[in-house]
């Protein structure tokens, strides 16, 4: 994770969930203007792999859905 990726997580980032992967998800705090969308973003543990993002949780993150689906166990 870079410092400015650190940075904003910590002054504009809410912890939604982790995935099996060890991912971390975040959604702003706050809506950034009246009628957009609130940012959602992933930490990644380790190397960056968009690979690793699991369907229920990349539909959260596409606003998909408001909340992650439930992973098949």
């Amino acid at each position: 994770m870079t410092f400015g990726t650190w940075l904003h997580t910590k002054l504009h980032g809410e912890l939604v969930g982790t995935d099996a992967y060890g991912n971390t998800y975040y959604t702003s705090k706050k809506n950034r203007m009246r009628g957009t969308r609130q940012e959602r973003w992933v930490v990644y543990n380790g190397e960056a792999d968009a690979s690793k993002v699991p369907p229920e949780w990349h539909a959260w993150l596409h606003h998909t859905t408001d909340a992650p689906i439930e992973a098949p166990t």
